[in-house]
Protein backbone atom coordinates (compact mmCIF):
# COMPACT_ATOMS: atom_id res chain seq x y z
CA UNK A 1 0.00 0.00 0.00
CA UNK A 2 1.37 3.38 -0.93
CA UNK A 3 2.25 5.66 1.93
CA UNK A 4 0.54 9.01 2.04
CA UNK A 5 2.59 11.87 3.44
CA UNK A 6 0.66 14.51 5.31
CA UNK A 7 2.25 17.92 5.72
CA UNK A 8 1.05 20.88 7.76
CA UNK A 9 0.93 24.11 5.89
CA UNK A 10 1.62 27.46 7.50
CA UNK A 11 -0.22 30.59 6.46
CA UNK A 12 1.72 32.83 4.16
CA UNK A 13 3.14 36.02 5.70
CA UNK A 14 0.57 38.09 3.82
CA UNK A 15 -2.26 35.91 5.18
CA UNK A 16 -0.93 36.11 8.74
CA UNK A 17 -0.68 39.88 8.43
CA UNK A 18 -4.23 40.10 7.11
CA UNK A 19 -5.54 37.95 9.99
CA UNK A 20 -3.72 40.07 12.56
CA UNK A 21 -5.06 43.21 10.93
CA UNK A 22 -8.61 41.85 11.06
CA UNK A 23 -8.26 41.04 14.77
CA UNK A 24 -6.81 44.49 15.39
CA UNK A 25 -9.69 46.11 13.57
CA UNK A 26 -12.24 44.11 15.59
CA UNK A 27 -10.60 44.95 18.89
CA UNK A 28 -10.31 48.59 17.89
CA UNK A 29 -14.05 48.67 17.24
CA UNK A 30 -14.73 47.07 20.62
CA UNK A 31 -12.49 49.62 22.36
CA UNK A 32 -14.15 52.49 20.52
CA UNK A 33 -17.55 51.24 21.64
CA UNK A 34 -16.37 50.80 25.22
CA UNK A 35 -14.97 54.34 25.26
CA UNK A 36 -18.36 55.70 24.23
CA UNK A 37 -20.14 53.65 26.88
CA UNK A 38 -17.80 55.02 29.57
CA UNK A 39 -18.50 58.56 28.38
CA UNK A 40 -22.26 57.93 28.52
CA UNK A 41 -21.90 56.70 32.11
CA UNK A 42 -19.89 59.81 33.04
CA UNK A 43 -22.43 62.05 31.31
CA UNK A 44 -25.52 60.51 32.94
CA UNK A 45 -24.15 60.02 36.46
CA UNK A 46 -24.67 63.67 37.57
CA UNK A 47 -28.35 63.78 36.55
CA UNK A 48 -29.93 61.99 39.54
CA UNK A 49 -28.64 64.48 42.14
CA UNK A 50 -25.02 63.52 41.48
CA UNK A 51 -25.87 59.81 41.91
CA UNK A 52 -25.59 60.37 45.65
CA UNK A 53 -28.18 57.77 46.66
CA UNK A 54 -27.88 53.99 47.30
CA UNK A 55 -30.31 53.16 44.50
CA UNK A 56 -28.11 54.85 41.92
CA UNK A 57 -24.97 53.31 43.43
CA UNK A 58 -26.53 49.92 42.78
CA UNK A 59 -27.62 50.86 39.25
CA UNK A 60 -24.16 52.19 38.33
CA UNK A 61 -22.49 49.13 39.84
CA UNK A 62 -24.74 46.86 37.76
CA UNK A 63 -24.05 48.82 34.56
CA UNK A 64 -20.28 48.94 35.06
CA UNK A 65 -20.21 45.25 36.03
CA UNK A 66 -22.17 44.22 32.93
CA UNK A 67 -20.02 46.39 30.67
CA UNK A 68 -16.86 44.86 32.14
CA UNK A 69 -18.23 41.33 31.72
CA UNK A 70 -19.19 41.89 28.09
CA UNK A 71 -15.80 43.47 27.37
CA UNK A 72 -13.88 40.51 28.82
CA UNK A 73 -16.14 38.09 26.93
CA UNK A 74 -15.52 39.98 23.67
CA UNK A 75 -11.75 39.82 24.16
CA UNK A 76 -11.89 36.10 24.92
CA UNK A 77 -14.00 35.55 21.82
CA UNK A 78 -11.31 37.26 19.73
CA UNK A 79 -8.54 35.51 21.73
CA UNK A 80 -6.97 38.86 22.46
CA UNK A 81 -5.31 39.94 25.73
CA UNK A 82 -5.89 43.20 27.56
CA UNK A 83 -4.11 46.11 25.92
CA UNK A 84 -2.59 46.93 29.31
CA UNK A 85 -1.90 43.71 31.16
CA UNK A 86 -3.00 43.50 34.77
CA UNK A 87 0.55 42.52 35.75
CA UNK A 88 1.65 46.07 34.88
CA UNK A 89 -0.80 47.36 37.49
CA UNK A 90 -0.18 44.61 40.03
CA UNK A 91 1.00 46.72 43.02
CA UNK A 92 -1.96 49.07 42.71
CA UNK A 93 -4.42 46.20 42.22
CA UNK A 94 -3.07 44.41 45.30
CA UNK A 95 -3.42 47.50 47.49
CA UNK A 96 -6.85 48.20 46.06
CA UNK A 97 -7.81 44.64 46.91
CA UNK A 98 -6.55 45.08 50.47
CA UNK A 99 -9.06 47.90 51.00
CA UNK A 100 -11.87 45.76 49.54
CA UNK A 101 -10.88 42.82 51.77
CA UNK A 102 -10.87 45.02 54.87
CA UNK A 103 -14.35 46.32 54.03
CA UNK A 104 -15.48 42.69 53.98
CA UNK A 105 -13.77 42.04 57.33
CA UNK A 106 -15.52 45.06 58.83
CA UNK A 107 -18.96 43.50 58.33
CA UNK A 108 -18.08 40.02 59.63
CA UNK A 109 -19.56 39.10 63.05
CA UNK A 110 -16.15 38.92 64.71
CA UNK A 111 -17.61 39.81 68.10
CA UNK A 112 -19.20 36.36 68.29
CA UNK A 113 -15.89 34.57 67.84
CA UNK A 114 -13.80 33.26 70.71
CA UNK A 115 -10.11 32.42 70.83
CA UNK A 116 -9.55 30.24 73.84
CA UNK A 117 -11.14 32.07 76.76
CA UNK A 118 -11.06 35.44 74.99
CA UNK A 119 -14.05 36.81 73.08
CA UNK A 120 -13.37 39.31 70.34
CA UNK A 121 -16.34 41.42 71.42
CA UNK A 122 -14.03 43.01 73.96
CA UNK A 123 -11.75 44.16 71.17
CA UNK A 124 -14.68 45.81 69.41
CA UNK A 125 -15.79 47.95 72.35
CA UNK A 126 -16.19 51.63 71.52
CA UNK A 127 -15.70 54.32 74.21
CA UNK A 128 -18.10 57.22 73.69
CA UNK A 129 -17.87 60.90 74.52
CA UNK A 130 -20.24 60.58 77.49
CA UNK A 131 -18.13 57.86 79.07
CA UNK A 132 -20.28 54.89 78.10
CA UNK A 133 -18.90 51.90 76.24
CA UNK A 134 -20.64 50.47 73.19
CA UNK A 135 -20.08 46.83 72.29
CA UNK A 136 -20.63 45.65 68.72
CA UNK A 137 -20.38 42.29 66.99
CA UNK A 138 -18.80 43.87 63.88
CA UNK A 139 -16.05 46.39 63.38
CA UNK A 140 -18.47 48.52 61.38
CA UNK A 141 -21.14 50.35 63.37
CA UNK A 142 -23.29 50.29 60.23
CA UNK A 143 -22.64 47.09 58.24
CA UNK A 144 -25.19 48.05 55.58
CA UNK A 145 -23.33 51.30 54.90
CA UNK A 146 -20.05 49.40 54.69
CA UNK A 147 -21.50 46.95 52.16
CA UNK A 148 -22.61 49.93 50.06
CA UNK A 149 -19.10 51.40 50.25
CA UNK A 150 -17.71 48.04 49.11
CA UNK A 151 -20.12 48.17 46.17
CA UNK A 152 -18.91 51.65 45.21
CA UNK A 153 -15.27 50.64 45.69
CA UNK A 154 -15.69 47.69 43.31
CA UNK A 155 -17.47 49.92 40.77
CA UNK A 156 -14.60 52.41 40.72
CA UNK A 157 -11.99 49.67 40.39
CA UNK A 158 -13.67 48.06 37.38
CA UNK A 159 -14.31 51.44 35.76
CA UNK A 160 -10.65 52.41 36.17
CA UNK A 161 -9.46 49.18 34.52
CA UNK A 162 -11.86 49.69 31.62
CA UNK A 163 -10.71 53.29 31.14
CA UNK A 164 -7.09 52.12 31.10
CA UNK A 165 -7.86 49.58 28.36
CA UNK A 166 -9.57 52.06 26.02
CA UNK A 167 -7.17 54.93 26.68
CA UNK A 168 -4.13 53.27 25.13
CA UNK A 169 -4.54 54.92 21.75
CA UNK A 170 -3.86 58.65 21.35
CA UNK A 171 -6.78 59.52 19.08
CA UNK A 172 -9.23 57.74 21.41
CA UNK A 173 -7.82 59.57 24.44
CA UNK A 174 -8.22 62.90 22.69
CA UNK A 175 -11.78 62.04 21.71
CA UNK A 176 -12.67 61.12 25.28
CA UNK A 177 -11.08 64.25 26.73
CA UNK A 178 -12.87 66.48 24.21
CA UNK A 179 -16.21 64.83 24.95
CA UNK A 180 -15.62 65.26 28.70
CA UNK A 181 -15.08 68.98 28.13
CA UNK A 182 -18.36 69.12 26.20
CA UNK A 183 -20.15 67.24 29.00
CA UNK A 184 -18.88 69.56 31.73
CA UNK A 185 -19.55 72.66 29.64
CA UNK A 186 -23.10 71.40 29.06
CA UNK A 187 -23.68 71.05 32.79
CA UNK A 188 -22.13 74.49 33.32
CA UNK A 189 -24.62 76.03 30.89
CA UNK A 190 -27.48 74.14 32.53
CA UNK A 191 -26.34 75.27 35.96
CA UNK A 192 -26.28 78.92 34.91
CA UNK A 193 -29.65 78.58 33.18
CA UNK A 194 -31.22 76.95 36.23
CA UNK A 195 -29.92 79.76 38.41
CA UNK A 196 -30.63 82.75 36.19
CA UNK A 197 -33.47 81.70 33.87
CA UNK A 198 -35.44 78.91 35.56
CA UNK A 199 -36.00 80.50 38.96
CA UNK A 200 -33.01 78.99 40.79
CA UNK A 201 -34.39 75.44 40.70
CA UNK A 202 -32.96 71.95 41.02
CA UNK A 203 -34.17 69.81 38.12
CA UNK A 204 -37.26 72.05 37.93
CA UNK A 205 -37.91 71.48 41.67
CA UNK A 206 -37.62 74.14 44.39
CA UNK A 207 -34.25 73.98 46.10
CA UNK A 208 -34.03 73.01 49.76
CA UNK A 209 -30.42 74.17 50.10
CA UNK A 210 -27.88 76.54 48.53
CA UNK A 211 -30.37 79.02 47.13
CA UNK A 212 -28.67 81.69 45.03
CA UNK A 213 -25.84 79.36 44.01
CA UNK A 214 -25.43 77.41 40.77
CA UNK A 215 -25.79 73.69 41.47
CA UNK A 216 -27.12 72.26 38.16
CA UNK A 217 -28.19 68.68 38.98
CA UNK A 218 -26.18 68.50 42.22
CA UNK A 219 -27.66 69.29 45.62
CA UNK A 220 -24.41 70.69 47.02
CA UNK A 221 -22.70 73.63 45.34
CA UNK A 222 -19.27 72.38 46.44
CA UNK A 223 -19.83 69.06 44.68
CA UNK A 224 -20.81 70.87 41.49
CA UNK A 225 -17.74 73.08 41.84
CA UNK A 226 -15.48 70.03 41.89
CA UNK A 227 -17.19 68.65 38.79
CA UNK A 228 -16.67 71.98 37.02
CA UNK A 229 -13.05 72.21 38.17
CA UNK A 230 -12.34 68.80 36.66
CA UNK A 231 -13.71 70.07 33.35
CA UNK A 232 -11.72 73.30 33.56
CA UNK A 233 -8.50 71.36 34.13
CA UNK A 234 -9.14 69.05 31.17
CA UNK A 235 -9.93 72.04 28.93
CA UNK A 236 -6.73 73.83 29.92
CA UNK A 237 -4.78 70.60 29.35
CA UNK A 238 -6.22 70.27 25.83
CA UNK A 239 -5.48 73.94 25.21
CA UNK A 240 -1.90 73.48 26.35
CA UNK A 241 -1.65 70.24 24.38
CA UNK A 242 -2.40 72.11 21.16
CA UNK A 243 0.53 74.42 21.92
CA UNK A 244 2.79 71.46 22.70
CA UNK A 245 1.90 69.76 19.40
CA UNK A 246 2.51 73.00 17.52
CA UNK A 247 5.85 73.42 19.25
CA UNK A 248 6.90 69.85 18.44
CA UNK A 249 5.85 70.14 14.81
CA UNK A 250 7.53 73.46 14.19
CA UNK A 251 10.86 73.18 15.93
CA UNK A 252 12.44 75.65 13.52
CA UNK A 253 9.53 78.09 13.49
CA UNK A 254 8.84 79.87 16.77
CA UNK A 255 6.11 82.15 15.42
CA UNK A 256 2.86 81.86 17.36
CA UNK A 257 -0.04 80.41 15.38
CA UNK A 258 -3.54 80.17 16.82
CA UNK A 259 -5.32 76.95 15.93
CA UNK A 260 -9.10 77.46 15.58
CA UNK A 261 -9.70 74.77 18.22
CA UNK A 262 -7.94 77.04 20.72
CA UNK A 263 -10.84 79.50 20.46
CA UNK A 264 -13.29 76.69 21.22
CA UNK A 265 -11.30 75.70 24.31
CA UNK A 266 -11.14 79.32 25.49
CA UNK A 267 -14.91 79.60 25.13
CA UNK A 268 -15.38 76.35 27.09
CA UNK A 269 -13.07 77.61 29.85
CA UNK A 270 -15.02 80.86 30.03
CA UNK A 271 -18.37 79.06 30.38
CA UNK A 272 -17.05 76.62 32.97
CA UNK A 273 -15.32 79.40 34.93
CA UNK A 274 -18.51 81.48 34.98
CA UNK A 275 -20.48 78.55 36.38
CA UNK A 276 -17.71 77.78 38.88
CA UNK A 277 -17.84 81.32 40.23
CA UNK A 278 -21.64 81.19 40.30
CA UNK A 279 -21.49 78.19 42.65
CA UNK A 280 -20.04 80.57 45.27
CA UNK A 281 -17.86 77.68 46.46
CA UNK A 282 -14.72 79.19 47.93
CA UNK A 283 -12.68 76.02 48.20
CA UNK A 284 -14.07 74.74 44.90
CA UNK A 285 -12.88 77.83 43.06
CA UNK A 286 -9.49 77.70 44.81
CA UNK A 287 -9.05 74.00 43.96
CA UNK A 288 -9.96 74.68 40.33
CA UNK A 289 -7.40 77.47 40.10
CA UNK A 290 -4.72 75.25 41.66
CA UNK A 291 -5.47 72.44 39.21
CA UNK A 292 -5.32 74.75 36.20
CA UNK A 293 -2.10 76.36 37.46
CA UNK A 294 -0.56 72.89 37.78
CA UNK A 295 -1.36 72.18 34.14
CA UNK A 296 0.04 75.56 33.05
CA UNK A 297 3.27 74.99 34.98
CA UNK A 298 3.71 71.52 33.46
CA UNK A 299 2.99 73.00 30.03
CA UNK A 300 5.64 75.66 30.51
CA UNK A 301 8.14 73.01 31.55
CA UNK A 302 7.28 71.03 28.44
CA UNK A 303 7.75 74.16 26.31
CA UNK A 304 11.12 74.80 28.01
CA UNK A 305 9.80 78.01 29.65
CA UNK A 306 9.94 79.96 26.40
CA UNK A 307 8.85 83.51 27.13
CA UNK A 308 6.60 83.88 24.10
CA UNK A 309 4.06 81.40 25.41
CA UNK A 310 3.47 83.50 28.54
CA UNK A 311 2.00 86.19 26.32
CA UNK A 312 -0.94 83.91 25.55
CA UNK A 313 -1.54 82.41 29.00
CA UNK A 314 -1.52 85.66 30.97
CA UNK A 315 -4.08 87.79 29.09
CA UNK A 316 -6.37 84.81 28.42
CA UNK A 317 -6.41 83.90 32.10
CA UNK A 318 -6.96 87.48 33.25
CA UNK A 319 -9.80 88.04 30.79
CA UNK A 320 -11.62 84.86 31.77
CA UNK A 321 -11.24 85.40 35.53
CA UNK A 322 -12.01 89.11 35.37
CA UNK A 323 -15.13 88.69 33.27
CA UNK A 324 -16.33 85.80 35.41
CA UNK A 325 -15.91 87.69 38.67
CA UNK A 326 -17.65 90.75 37.27
CA UNK A 327 -20.64 88.82 35.92
CA UNK A 328 -21.06 85.90 38.29
CA UNK A 329 -18.62 86.19 41.17
CA UNK A 330 -20.22 88.80 43.43
CA UNK A 331 -21.65 86.15 45.73
CA UNK A 332 -18.31 84.38 45.92
CA UNK A 333 -16.53 87.62 46.80
CA UNK A 334 -19.09 88.31 49.55
CA UNK A 335 -18.67 84.79 50.96
CA UNK A 336 -14.92 85.29 51.20
CA UNK A 337 -15.66 87.78 53.98
CA UNK A 338 -17.18 85.00 56.10
CA UNK A 339 -14.24 82.67 55.63
CA UNK A 340 -13.01 83.05 59.23
CA UNK A 341 -16.37 82.07 60.74
CA UNK A 342 -16.70 79.05 58.44
CA UNK A 343 -13.15 77.98 59.29
CA UNK A 344 -13.96 78.01 63.02
CA UNK A 345 -16.96 75.72 62.47
CA UNK A 346 -14.90 73.29 60.39
CA UNK A 347 -12.06 73.25 62.91
CA UNK A 348 -14.47 72.37 65.73
CA UNK A 349 -15.86 69.56 63.58
CA UNK A 350 -12.39 68.29 62.69
CA UNK A 351 -11.39 68.26 66.37
CA UNK A 352 -14.26 65.89 67.14
CA UNK A 353 -13.46 63.69 64.15
CA UNK A 354 -9.91 63.42 65.50
CA UNK A 355 -11.43 62.21 68.77
CA UNK A 356 -13.11 59.45 66.76
CA UNK A 357 -9.82 58.48 65.15
CA UNK A 358 -8.05 58.36 68.51
CA UNK A 359 -10.76 56.05 69.86
CA UNK A 360 -10.16 53.50 67.08
CA UNK A 361 -6.93 54.39 65.26
CA UNK A 362 -6.41 50.99 63.62
CA UNK A 363 -9.86 49.48 63.14
CA UNK A 364 -11.96 52.51 62.21
CA UNK A 365 -15.73 52.59 62.61
CA UNK A 366 -16.68 51.03 59.28
CA UNK A 367 -16.60 52.17 55.69
CA UNK A 368 -19.45 54.58 55.02
CA UNK A 369 -20.45 54.56 58.71
CA UNK A 370 -19.32 58.07 59.60
CA UNK A 371 -22.83 59.42 60.22
CA UNK A 372 -23.68 56.70 62.73
CA UNK A 373 -20.28 56.75 64.45
CA UNK A 374 -20.04 60.54 64.75
CA UNK A 375 -23.17 60.63 66.90
CA UNK A 376 -21.13 58.99 69.67
CA UNK A 377 -18.67 61.89 69.71
CA UNK A 378 -20.84 64.85 68.69
CA UNK A 379 -20.97 67.61 71.30
CA UNK A 380 -20.81 71.39 71.58
CA UNK A 381 -19.61 73.66 70.05
CA UNK A 382 -20.52 71.71 66.85
CA UNK A 383 -24.16 72.57 66.21
CA UNK A 384 -26.67 69.90 67.30
CA UNK A 385 -29.27 71.38 64.94
CA UNK A 386 -27.55 69.95 61.87
CA UNK A 387 -27.08 66.38 60.70
CA UNK A 388 -23.35 65.78 60.29
CA UNK A 389 -23.34 62.87 57.86
CA UNK A 390 -19.93 63.75 56.40
CA UNK A 391 -16.58 64.69 57.89
CA UNK A 392 -16.17 67.56 55.38
CA UNK A 393 -12.62 66.29 54.91
CA UNK A 394 -12.10 63.13 52.85
CA UNK A 395 -8.78 62.34 54.51
CA UNK A 396 -10.30 62.40 58.01
CA UNK A 397 -13.30 60.45 56.72
CA UNK A 398 -11.08 57.64 55.43
CA UNK A 399 -9.08 57.45 58.66
CA UNK A 400 -12.16 57.50 60.87
CA UNK A 401 -13.95 54.82 58.83
CA UNK A 402 -11.09 52.51 57.82
CA UNK A 403 -8.39 53.28 60.38
CA UNK A 404 -5.07 54.98 59.86
CA UNK A 405 -3.42 52.07 58.02
CA UNK A 406 -6.06 50.94 55.53
CA UNK A 407 -7.53 54.45 55.30
CA UNK A 408 -4.19 55.74 54.03
CA UNK A 409 -4.07 53.27 51.12
CA UNK A 410 -6.43 55.22 48.79
CA UNK A 411 -4.45 58.37 49.51
CA UNK A 412 -1.16 56.62 48.74
CA UNK A 413 -2.56 55.10 45.55
CA UNK A 414 -3.68 58.47 44.18
CA UNK A 415 -0.50 60.22 45.34
CA UNK A 416 1.71 57.61 43.72
CA UNK A 417 -0.32 57.88 40.50
CA UNK A 418 0.20 61.66 40.47
CA UNK A 419 3.96 61.27 40.87
CA UNK A 420 4.21 58.66 38.10
CA UNK A 421 2.09 60.75 35.75
CA UNK A 422 4.03 63.95 36.34
CA UNK A 423 7.43 62.27 36.26
CA UNK A 424 9.21 62.97 32.97
CA UNK A 425 6.08 64.63 31.55
CA UNK A 426 8.32 67.35 30.14
CA UNK A 427 9.65 64.74 27.69
CA UNK A 428 6.28 63.19 26.85
CA UNK A 429 4.93 63.08 23.31
CA UNK A 430 1.39 62.16 22.30
CA UNK A 431 0.73 60.99 25.86
CA UNK A 432 1.35 64.45 27.35
CA UNK A 433 -2.22 65.77 27.39
CA UNK A 434 -3.78 62.73 29.03
CA UNK A 435 -1.09 62.52 31.69
CA UNK A 436 -1.15 66.19 32.60
CA UNK A 437 -4.95 66.37 32.63
CA UNK A 438 -4.96 63.52 35.17
CA UNK A 439 -2.34 65.29 37.32
CA UNK A 440 -4.40 68.49 37.34
CA UNK A 441 -7.56 66.59 38.27
CA UNK A 442 -5.71 64.89 41.14
CA UNK A 443 -4.60 68.31 42.41
CA UNK A 444 -8.22 69.54 42.33
CA UNK A 445 -9.43 66.49 44.24
CA UNK A 446 -6.57 66.60 46.75
CA UNK A 447 -7.06 70.30 47.54
CA UNK A 448 -10.85 70.29 47.75
CA UNK A 449 -10.85 67.12 49.86
CA UNK A 450 -9.08 69.09 52.58
CA UNK A 451 -12.29 70.99 53.35
CA UNK A 452 -15.16 69.07 51.79
CA UNK A 453 -16.52 65.71 50.63
CA UNK A 454 -16.95 66.34 46.90
CA UNK A 455 -14.99 63.23 45.95
CA UNK A 456 -17.46 61.20 48.03
CA UNK A 457 -20.22 62.13 45.54
CA UNK A 458 -20.39 59.34 42.97
CA UNK A 459 -20.79 61.49 39.85
CA UNK A 460 -17.55 63.27 40.71
CA UNK A 461 -15.75 60.03 41.54
CA UNK A 462 -16.82 58.43 38.26
CA UNK A 463 -15.40 61.36 36.29
CA UNK A 464 -12.26 61.38 38.46
CA UNK A 465 -11.64 57.65 37.99
CA UNK A 466 -12.24 57.89 34.24
CA UNK A 467 -9.70 60.69 33.86
CA UNK A 468 -7.22 58.87 36.10
CA UNK A 469 -7.61 55.77 33.92
CA UNK A 470 -7.05 57.80 30.74
CA UNK A 471 -3.91 59.35 32.22
CA UNK A 472 -2.59 55.99 33.37
CA UNK A 473 -3.23 54.52 29.93
CA UNK A 474 -1.33 57.41 28.34
CA UNK A 475 1.65 56.74 30.59
CA UNK A 476 1.65 53.00 29.87
CA UNK A 477 0.72 53.11 26.20
CA UNK A 478 3.04 52.36 23.31
CA UNK A 479 2.95 53.73 19.82
CA UNK A 480 0.44 51.92 17.68
CA UNK A 481 -1.47 50.28 20.50
CA UNK A 482 -5.02 49.41 19.50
Amino acid sequence: MAEIEVTATRPLPAQASAQAGARSSRQSRVNNLLARVILVIAALAPIPLGSNRPFFWAINALIVGLVGTFYVAALRGMREPFRVGLDRLRPSIVLYGVVALYLVIQVLPLGQLTIGDITLSGVLKVPTEVGAVLTADTISLSPNSTVLMLLRWATYGVLFLLAVQVGTRAHRRDMMLNVIVAIVAGYAIFGLASLLQFGDTLLSMPKWAYEGSATATFVNRNSFATFLSFGAVVTVALLAGSFVRQDDGEADDRRLRIDPIVLVYLLAVAVIAAALLATQSRMGAFAGVMGCLTVVILAQRRLRWRRGWYLLWLPAGLIVVGAGVYLYGQGLVERLGSQAEAADVRLDLYAQVLEMIRARPLLGFGGGAFEQAFQLFHHAPVSPDLVWDRAHNTYLALWSELGLVVGSIPILLVGAAAIRLAWNSSHAGSDWTGRVAAVGVIVVAAVHSLADFSLEIQANTILFVTLLGIGTAARLSKRGTR
